[in-house]
């Protein structure tokens, strides 16, 4: 009985160690995980700036020119956008490696975590205006669902006339093709001559792969008041959000 009593207890043993050891990885499998996608986010970026840096030297050395890479990418995918005319690898990840609808710029790499706005300028005729556009120079936000466009007009040093019904110039739902034709303006206190006066709109910032997108109408209106007009579209919003701001 105690030859038997010993086995019993050196099973007890074993089994009391592989069910601590198959919980400890249970519980850090996740941070396992996140520390792969981490090394396979670095990875492709050291490969994006290796590219980037021989894309660069060959264009600069002329016809003829060529170099070859090898790359290892074990996790994600790997695309090219042509609307973008970007190379992109994209991972799924809840790895924190960026803040979310954030982009961090390195020269032409851009790391970018849930960050699909695009902002540019729109003109009358212009390559990439909205089919049948008639409406004056614009910013425009675009992402997966939503396109809206904001006047362009003046500057901080240069203030021109504004009106805040004419800032909103196209508004359109992706998803249906349709296009959003209803009215747009700001009043204060319910006095129709706050929503015009002089100021200007300004772009905060151009680019691809921008977590939101956001335009500024600073309005000095002929009725005393002073306030900007926040335009915002976040990746994957389906809606524009306008704010009034710095009122005085």
């Amino acid at each position: 009985m105690k030859g038997a009593s010993q086995i019993i207890t050196a099973a007890l043993y074993v089994g009391i160690s592989v069910a601590a050891v198959t919980t400890a990885v249970t519980v850090g499998q996740p941070a396992i995980e996140n520390m792969r996608d981490a090394s396979a986010i670095s990875r492709s970026q050291d490969f994006m700036q290796r590219l980037d840096s021989n894309i660069q030297q060959v264009a600069a050395e002329g016809q003829g020119s060529s170099r070859t890479l090898t790359v290892q990418l074990d996790r994600g995918t790997v695309l090219f956008n042509e609307e973008a005319n970007a190379l992109i690898y994209r991972l799924e990840s809840d790895a924190q490696v960026i803040s979310p609808q954030s982009s961090r710029r390195t020269g032409n790499v851009v790391l970018s975590s849930n960050a699909n706005v695009n902002v540019y300028n729109v003109s009358q005729g212009s390559e990439n205006a909205p089919a049948g556009y008639t409406g004056p120079p614009c910013y425009m936000m675009e992402n997966e669902h939503i396109r809206a466009c904001i006047k362009k007009t003046g500057s901080p040093t240069n203030t021109t006339d504004i009106n805040s019904s004419e800032l909103l110039t196209h508004y359109e739902f992706k998803d249906q093709d349709k296009t959003f034709d209803g009215n747009f303006s700001v009043m204060l206190n319910g006095v129709p001559e706050t929503g015009s006066g002089g100021g200007y709109t300004q772009v905060d910032r151009y680019g691809q792969f921008i977590g939101t997108g956001q335009v500024k109408a600073h309005v000095s209106s002929s009725y005393g008041f002073t306030y900007d007009i926040i335009f915002q579209l976040p990746t994957g919003a389906d809606f524009l959000k306008v704010d009034v701001r710095n009122f005085s």
